[in-house]
C-alpha cells in the first residue's frame, strides 16, 4: 500500500497530523500568518477586502477542515464534505467584492480570486497539508505583488485597449477621433455612457487598436497626449 505523507508533517511528527491541541494551534497560527502576509498587501493598496477579511476567510476554511477531519475520524464520515462546501460557498463572499463602476470598469476580480485561493489554502492547512499550504501561500503572495508589475508592463504595451473619456460637449467627439487617428490608433467601437446623460458632458467608452510599431508606444503616453486637449474633461484607461 502506497503511503503518502506531507513532508513538513512528517518532520514535525505524528502529533501534527492528528487532532490534538498542539496541531489545532499550529494550523490556526499558520493560517493567520499566511493570510496576514497576503491581506496586508491588499490593505496597503486600499482594497475593500483587506487584512481582517483575508485572515477570517483563511481561519474559517481551516476550522471547517479541522472539523471535517474530526468528524471523519470519529464517525467515519466523508473527509471532503465540508471542504467542498467552503470552496463553493466562498463564491458568495467573492461576488460581493466585484462591481462595475459608472466608467464601465470591473473592479474586485483579483480580490475575489485572492479570497477564493486563501480559502483553499485554509483547507490545506486545516487538513494538515502544511507543505502545500506554505508553498501555495507564497505563490498567492507572489501573484498579488511581483506579478502585478509584469502584468502592468505588458498591459501598457498591448495593441488592443479601451479608454473612458469625458468630453465637454458632443460636438468635440469628431475632434477627439481625429487626434486618436493621428497617433496611428484605429477605432474599433464607440459606446455612449448613459450614466452621465444628465451631467452635461459627452461621455464615451472607446475601443482602440494600435497599428504601428508598439516598441515605442505605451497607453500611458497615449492617454497623456489626449489629456492635454482643451475639450477633454477626463480620460483614463479601462482595465
Amino acid at each position: 500500500m502506497l503511503t503518502i505523507a506531507d513532508p513538513i508533517a512528517s518532520f514535525l511528527g505524528n502529533w501534527s497530523s492528528s487532532i490534538s491541541i498542539g496541531s489545532i494551534l499550529l494550523r490556526l497560527v499558520l493560517a493567520i500568518l499566511l493570510s496576514f502576509l497576503i491581506g496586508i498587501e491588499r490593505s496597503a493598496r486600499n482594497h475593500a477586502a483587506g487584512l481582517r477579511t483575508y485572515i477570517l476567510v483563511t481561519i474559517g476554511a481551516t476550522i471547517a477542515m479541522i472539523t471535517n477531519q474530526f468528524l471523519a475520524e470519529k464517525y467515519a464520515g466523508d473527509a471532503a464534505r465540508l471542504g467542498a462546501q467552503v470552496i463553493s460557498g466562498i463564491g458568495f463572499l467573492g461576488a460581493g467584492t466585484i462591481m462595475i463602476t459608472s466608467r464601465s470598469q470591473i473592479r474586485g476580480l483579483t480580490t475575489a480570486a485572492g479570497m477564493w485561493a486563501c480559502a483553499c489554502m485554509g483547507l490545506a492547512i486545516g487538513i494538515g497539508f502544511y507543505t502545500l499550504a506554505l508553498f501555495g501561500g507564497i505563490a498567492i503572495f507572489i501573484c498579488l505583488t511581483i506579478l502585478q508589475s509584469f502584468e502592468s508592463y505588458f498591459k501598457d504595451r498591448s495593441r488592443s485597449f479601451t479608454i473612458h473619456v469625458e468630453l465637454k460637449g458632443f460636438e468635440d467627439l469628431k475632434c477627439l477621433l481625429l487626434q486618436i487617428r493621428k497617433q496611428n490608433v484605429s477605432i474599433q467601437r464607440i459606446e455612449s455612457n448613459q450614466a452621465y446623460q444628465d451631467s452635461g458632458l459627452a461621455v464615451y467608452t472607446v475601443y482602440l487598436y494600435y497599428k504601428a510599431d508598439r516598441k515605442k508606444f505605451t497607453h500611458v503616453q497615449f492617454i497623456s497626449n489626449l489629456k492635454n486637449l482643451d475639450y477633454v474633461n477626463y480620460i483614463e484607461e479601462i482595465s
